[in-house]
């Protein structure tokens, strides 16, 4: 149904205040406002699915929406949220393509519809409206992929009775602060019409609704207006055998969860997985002072600095010396992802170990020792993964992922699903253990049905799983990309076992079965090295051409490579970030 006159004139008011219509001359939103009409949208309820034709394009007027598509796996990611004052659907109806994406209302929402059909109609008397639609579409579809949607308003939500909702929500909001105005709401701003919520979000960058543990009408009015759910937790708290967190399995509208962890000193191991288990699909934020406050605000402002690390043997060390001068050059890190040894080095950085800790550790258990020295009947592997087995449950103990003071996960290559495996929970020393299983060299890990391998094998720098979690800043070290093995003759089989024992004597080199098969298992490294460029804001590829993969006695020379490499990038200010760099 048509608008009538009063509601036409409306749309005309509204068309004013939004970028692309504001620019159309006065009698184009008169012509666009007679072919609209109103679309209300419960919370939880789609605007339209994935696939379905593109028929409308629609203005959010009041409210929140979010836009999801197919992970292919059976369930669906979140691509980016739509706020009050912006359009959605446009591409789809511009290109005539079915709907990229299914898109739910985060809220109760109020929407004016604009059909396809009457857009042709705008187009044939003044065209140049559908090329400043066209730009805007195209420019939103841009930002979305690069780094998708910040939440602007979140839920408090306390899940347990040791919390002081008000002093986090307090230092929340200082932290916030430093990105753009904030606005606290509490239980005493209850009871507020709709529009009244929409004016305050839309003259602030963040609204934090505070939940009050004994007014459960108020709790889901801050769940309703939310972009994103903030479960806080104190870790030393017992959860109830018998709790259930409705407000994490909101299936219908899978909006960004976090699990804010409150510690007293530093961190209770088992806290983190105790409580995960109520709500797995956040993400866990461990907070022990004002440090780690700040680095949640960053996470949640968009404005935080990860780290991807990857695959590349006795290279990796390198990794040690880059982490080194980054931490001087005052780039705190705030997010850690790596594969094969770069997950190694990554979860000592995510556990906050000093570089002399780290140093001293991977010493121990590289340098001082051949961890593949423990050869086997060669029936599944080269090597029986004891050893290397052993030297990781002393490096880091019984402790789980989700302990770690950093957000952090590592990759491994599923052989039964032929993908990645990504390891964000769990016990981290074996994590570990599947995403170095060189193949061939290493045993698999195998998991609940699953074999495991080296995650270079289909992700030897993942900074694209680093891109799907994480708003900001992305530093990406590749310390694989560029090795080679090579032969001096042509040659289609070896010789006898003589020959190859006297041409081994007087020099005569082919690459070996180990360098053969570390090499086969990080071969699209450099298909995923140029990949990680276009998604990182800084590639580091330190110098270390002369560097073997197995060459662990090369363990100070290759932090220093990385070390002093590092320093002549990075020495400037953490803004310097911000420009366009090139892969060094």
């Amino acid at each position: 149904m048509t608008a009538n006159a009063q509601e036409q004139r409306r749309f005309v008011e509204l068309f004013g205040h939004v970028p692309w219509f504001a620019t159309l001359p006065e009698q184009a939103r008169v012509l666009l406002a007679a072919g609209c009409d109103w679309r209300r949208v419960a919370g939880g309820e789609a605007l339209f699915f994935e696939g379905e034709a593109s028929d409308a394009v629609y203005l959010l007027v009041n409210g929140s929406l979010a836009a999801f598509q197919n992970d292919g796996h059976g369930g669906s990611q979140l691509v980016g949220r739509i706020m009050a004052g912006e359009s959605v659907g446009e591409l789809g109806v511009l290109i005539s393509r079915p709907r990229s994406a299914t898109v739910r209302a985060l809220r109760d929402s109020e929407l004016v519809r604009l059909p396809a059909t009457h857009l042709d109609v705008l187009a044939e008397t003044f065209p140049q409206a559908l090329l400043g639609l066209a730009r805007l579409a195209l420019r939103r579809h841009g930002e979305l992929q690069a780094h998708g949607a910040a939440p602007r308003t979140l839920a408090l939500l306390p899940q347990s009775a040791g919390v002081d909702i008000d002093l986090f929500a307090d230092r929340l909001a200082e932290d916030l602060s430093r990105f753009g105005s904030v606005r606290t709401l509490r239980v005493s701003d209850a009871g507020q019409a709709a529009g009244q919520y929409h004016a305050i979000e839309a003259a602030s960058k963040f609204v934090l609704y505070v939940a009050d543990g004994n007014d459960d009408a108020w709790r889901q009015q801050c769940r309703r207006q939310a972009d994103a759910l903030l479960f806080i937790v104190r870790a030393s708290d017992v959860p109830s055998s018998s709790a259930a967190w409705p407000d994490a399995v909101d299936e219908a509208v899978p909006r960004r969860q976090y699990l804010i962890v409150q510690h007293l000193s530093k961190p209770r191991f088992g806290a983190g997985r105790r409580w995960h288990t109520l709500c797995p699909r956040a993400s866990i934020h461990h907070v022990r002072d004002a440090r780690d406050n700040a680095r949640v605000a960053r996470l949640i402002g968009g404005q935080s600095l990860a780290l991807v690390l990857s695959g590349g043997g006795a290279r990796g060390f390198a990794h040690i010396g880059v982490v080194k001068a980054l931490r001087e050059a005052d780039l705190e890190i705030d997010s850690v992802g790596g594969t094969s040894i770069g997950a190694i080095i990554g979860a000592g950085v995510a556990a906050e170990w000093s570089i002399e800790e780290m140093t001293e550790r991977f010493r121990h258990a590289f340098y001082d020792t051949n961890p593949l020295s423990d050869y086997t009947l060669p029936l599944v592997s080269i090597v029986s993964g004891r050893k290397v087995s052993r030297l990781l449950r002393e490096t880091y103990g019984e402790r789980d992922i989700e302990d770690l003071p950093l957000p952090f996960f590592c990759v491994s290559a599923n052989l039964t699903r032929g993908d990645a495996y990504v390891h964000r929970d769990g016990t981290l020393w074996q994590a570990l253990r599947a995403s170095i299983a060189i193949p061939g060299l290493l045993p698999p890990v195998f998991r609940g049905g699953q074999v495991l391998v080296d995650g270079g094998v289909v992700n030897n720098l993942p900074v694209d799983l680093m891109r799907a979690q994480h708003r900001g800043e992305v530093i990406a070290v590749d310390i694989g990309g560029d090795y080679a093995l090579s032969a001096r003759d042509d040659e289609y089989e070896l010789p006898p076992a003589w020959k190859l024992w006297m041409q081994d004597r007087s020099g005569y080199r082919r690459p070996r079965l180990r360098e053969i098969l570390l090499r086969a298992g990080m071969i699209n490294s450099g298909t995923h090295a140029a990949n990680a460029r276009a998604q990182s804001t800084l590639l580091i590829k330190p110098p270390l051409a002369d560097i073997g993969l197995l060459e662990w006695q090369s363990f100070f020379r290759a932090i220093d490579r990385g070390y002093q490499h590092t320093l002549r990038i990075v020495g400037g200010p953490k803004d310097a970030l911000a420009d366009e760099t090139p892969v060094f």
